[in-house]
């Protein structure tokens, strides 16, 4: 079983969502009493003008107790604490509720030991919710949130390398009546088609006055494509999620915004954002996905621009370790789509962090038969990419390009798609022996029954696809030497 920690921060992933709050986020406010009966306000402290240092960990976990042993916490606290130049606040969140008083003290049966004795800064215990809010997934994980909310993953940093985090310009408290300031890009990220992108971003006044007003402008690769003249009342600190405009793209953009209004202080005033376009593809692709040691974690489905699922297969369904499995998938028709993959525990398919143990691997490929012929999204559990869901677009724009020139106008296959029994209608002109056999998109014949000698006229038969797989598959019908061919999607 996986230990619930790690020693290095986890990387983010562009695409989907994060195993923790990245870099930039908004820290989530919390009230909580520590283990002397005091309660803290995370808001509190930040309005106080202080910079705040939050240490996620556990009693039992081994990396925890070596930098807090390391005394770093400690020097921190002595020279930028309550009894130094009073700059930061420092507290502990003890974030597995299964521990206990004990194991804080040292005398428990998890714990690395004495937690509490020699410890200057502020402790709280059983702090899972916390944990949970701020989107945690292994200890320790430490944050630095300056007085704007915006926090840092400082990590297992030096004490110099703290204090350059906090002491930095960017993580002071608001000392101008007018600054506005740009957070975060809030708009769409991936775009399929011809579909503009809604862009927006967050706004913040780091002002000590209300802000009223401020004119916002988007650019691509330094042209102006959007523009907004946004009114409304923030109180210092406050945020508003600002629309810019909408703008549509041919080619992946170098997305930029500027507060172009009169402002008190210029160095806040650009963020940049990232719009991804969705790659092209076949109607017929094919998922790759390689397990890591726990293959019950993971999961995936691909869905349709409205949300109705074409395919997936369920956390928990995969028991098979370090096991490629290998899935072909028909997409109903052309247009947007989506593919979605999910961990339950949060760490992608990064296994190796654990111990001696094989990363996974996972990819999406557009096929033309059997051959592939682009990449529509790969990942390496080996670049320590870690993720609970992660999600990439993708647009169907070409048929699949299997033989299927000699569709005669007279067949239909009805209905279609099917659960199940469908039916194959057709006619012929003479009188001749037919055949009716299916076949799945690689090729693999599924189905077969000789119709016998039909009469020339209208003929049907029935066609039960009750035992194959839903997906696309491919009806040949021979009539008299002549072959035809049409699609059939089963459900």
């Amino acid at each position: 079983m996986k230990q619930f920690f790690s020693l290095v921060a986890a990387a983010m992933i562009s695409f989907g969502a994060f195993a923790q709050l990245p870099d930039g986020s908004v820290a989530p406010d919390f009230t909580a009493t520590d283990i002397n009966g005091v309660e803290h306000n995370l808001y509190s402290y930040l309005d106080s003008g202080y910079q705040v240092i939050l240490d996620f960990s556990a009693t039992w976990c081994g990396p925890c107790w070596s930098y807090h042993t390391s005394g770093v916490f400690s020097e921190l606290n002595a020279t930028y604490g309550p009894d130094g130049t009073n700059e930061i606040r420092i507290i502990k969140l003890e974030s597995d509720d299964t521990t206990t008083a004990d194991d804080l003290n040292g005398t428990g049966t998890a714990t690395q030991g004495d937690w509490v004795t020699g410890t200057t800064y502020n402790i709280i215990d059983d702090a899972a919710d916390i944990f949970d809010e701020y989107q945690n997934t292994y200890y320790p994980t430490i944050y630095t949130v300056c007085p704007s909310r915006i926090l840092t993953q400082s990590g297992q940093a030096s004490v110099a390398d703290h204090a350059s985090i906090f002491q930095a310009n960017s993580c002071q408290a608001a000392t101008l009546a007018n600054d506005a300031a740009l957070g975060s890009y809030t708009g769409d990220g991936l775009v399929c088609g011809d579909s503009p992108a809604t862009l927006s971003v967050e706004l913040q006044n780091m002002g000590l006055e209300n802000l009223t007003a401020c004119t916002i402008t988007a650019y691509d690769n330094g042209t102006e494509i959007a523009s907004t003249d946004w009114t409304g009342d923030l109180d210092t600190y406050a945020f508003a999620d600002v629309t810019v405009g909408e703008a549509s793209f041919s080619a992946t953009p170098n997305l930029t915004f500027e507060i172009t209004s009169a402002d008190g202080n210029d160095a806040n005033n650009s963020a940049s954002g990232a719009v991804a376009l969705s790659p092209e593809t076949t109607t017929y692709v094919q998922v790759r996905i390689t397990t890591d040691n726990w293959p019950g974690e993971t999961g995936w489905e691909i869905a349709d621009d409205n949300g109705a699922v074409i395919e997936s297969v369920a956390v928990g369904s995969l028991t098979a370790a370090d096991t490629e499995f290998t899935w072909d998938v028909g997409l109903p028709s052309t247009g947007c789509y989506t593919f979605t993959m999910y961990d339950a525990y949060g760490d992608g398919l990064f296994a190796s962090q654990w111990g001696a143990f094989q990363d996974g691997t996972a990819g999406v490929y557009g096929m033309d038969g059997e051959t592939q012929v682009d990449i529509v999204f790969e990942y390496d559990g080996a670049s320590g990419i870690e993720f609970s869901e992660l999600g990439v677009g993708m647009e169907a724009t070409t048929v699949a390009g299997i033989d299927e020139a000699n569709l005669a106008a007279t067949v239909n296959v009805f209905p279609n798609p099917t659960n199940g029994v469908t039916n194959v209608e057709f006619n012929t002109t003479a009188a001749a022996m037919a055949t009716v056999e299916v076949y799945n998109l690689i090729g693999e014949r599924v189905f077969f029954n000789s119709l016998g000698n039909l009469p020339a006229g209208l003929n049907r038969a029935n066609l039960d696809l009750s035992s194959v797989e839903a997906g696309i598959y491919l009806v040949n019908l021979n009539a008299g030497g002549e072959t035809t061919t049409m699609r059939v999607t089963k459900q």
